[in-house]
């Protein structure tokens, strides 16, 4: 059962509740309504016909005043006491004998009768009515109501299923898009449809985002891994034909097993960094500088570059791999595509801790695609909560400005 029809059956049941409870208390309310007109009707009549006793000689009713009185618009019987000796009666015939003996001075209802005794020195005067014309009008008016009410009940539903199909229409369209995995805006305002549709907008978005990044990392690795691999299996295909182990042959095979290694290390810090996978600690950048330079150096020397570190005290919360990776990625592009003198340094401006590194050429060209190790850069700055500057200044230098650990999320300016 789908929720649109819940809520309907929900609103037409409750709907059909409230209505049949205001019914039954109306036709009480209505019934004691009639016994009251019924109670100022029998007290009238006893008054009347005690008030003419006390006035005829004989002191009975006369047959006039019984017709006016007993036989008007609410006939009924009556009995006159003297003395506790019935001296008289007239009325309805046939009315129940143990009518004429009850007691009391309220009116009361007994066996489908209404009486009432009116007392006064020695004179008791019983008057009934009988109630059948109140039964009958309680029960016609019940009669007349439960149609209406079943009505009623059934055009509720019907009203209610029409606006809760429109109350979960964004929910319908939401559900629509999920299904094809579609992103759809979701209503404004601010009740619970509207938030629970803005919510699970959201999520799929997020889901869609994380998607996309996967296919994204999944383009990415196969693109970058394809060329390494092949020259690597060509290399070994060339070692098993030869007829003597050639060192030349294995250098290049080291060269390549090691941008493979590089190649896998900057898969893995990407996806940590999409995955949060964070370890932060309290990280001295000198120290993480140094290193890098010590692992450089041999390669500047090699490619006839010179290698400048310039450190100035400073320290920054940051997970150490993602940072060495990221570091590794900057120094290794500066030697291999920039040009002159390459400087790692640190220090702090502004009390903000950086970390940048700085070649003498012009930087690459804004046409050229993004490489992984720019990227890996990129994307660990933004796990981190740095700032990522590029500068063409002077040649190009590319620094991580680190903020303070309540900063808002990192962003990526050109130009610093």
């Amino acid at each position: 059962m789908s929720l649109r029809l819940r809520l309907a059956l929900i609103t037409a049941a409750l709907a059909l509740s409230g209505l049949g409870l205001g019914l039954w208390l109306s036709s009480l309310f209505l019934v004691r309504l009639a016994l009251a007109e019924v109670d100022h009707a029998l007290k009238l009549q006893a008054k009347v016909l005690l008030e003419t006793v006390r006035e005829e000689p004989d002191h009975l009713v006369p047959p006039e005043v019984e017709q006016e009185v007993l036989a008007g618009e609410l006939p009924g019987a009556a009995w006159l006491y003297r003395k506790g000796e019935l001296v008289w009666s007239g009325g309805l015939s046939a009315p129940p004998l143990f009518l004429r003996s009850v007691q009391g001075k309220t009116p009361q209802s007994l066996a489908g009768w209404r009486i009432y005794t009116l007392e006064s020195q020695e004179y008791r005067l019983v008057v009934a009515q009988p109630l059948g014309v109140v039964e009958h009008l309680a029960l016609l008016y019940l009669r007349l109501g439960l149609p209406l009410l079943f009505l009623v009940g059934v055009l509720t539903g019907v009203l209610a299923y029409f606006l809760a199909g429109l109350a979960l229409s964004p929910l319908r369209r939401l559900a629509d898009g999920a299904m094809r995995f579609q992103v759809l805006e979701p209503p404004g305002g601010r009740d619970e449809v509207a938030r629970l549709a803005q919510a699970f907008a959201k999520l799929l978005r997020t889901l869609k985002a994380e998607r996309e990044r996967e296919q994204a990392f999944l383009a990415l690795a196969s693109h970058e891994l394809r060329t390494p691999i092949a020259a690597f299996r060509v290399g070994l295909e060339r070692l098993l034909k030869a007829p003597h182990l050639e060192r030349d042959a294995l250098a290049k095979l080291k060269v390549q097993a090691e941008r493979l290694e590089a190649l896998a290390e900057n898969l893995l810090a990407l996806s940590r960094t999409q995955s949060q996978d964070l370890r932060l600690v309290e990280v001295d950048l000198p120290e993480l500088a140094g290193l890098a330079f010590d692992r450089f150096q041999p390669l500047a020397v090699a490619r006839g570059r010179e290698l400048i570190l310039e450190t100035q005290p400073a320290k920054a919360v940051a997970d150490p791999r993602l940072l060495e990776r990221a570091l590794n990625n900057l120094v290794h592009n500066a030697l291999f595509h920039g040009q002159g003198t390459v400087y790692v340094r640190t220090g702090t401006t502004d009390g903000q801790a950086y970390l940048e590194v700085q070649d003498e050429g012009p930087g690459p060209s804004p046409r050229a695609r993004e490489g992984l190790g720019l990227r890996v850069v990129r994307q660990v700055a933004e796990a981190l909560g740095a700032n990522l500057h590029l500068a063409q200044e002077g040649g190009f230098r590319i620094r991580l400005l680190f903020r303070p650990p309540s900063a808002s999320s990192p962003s990526m300016d050109l130009g610093a």
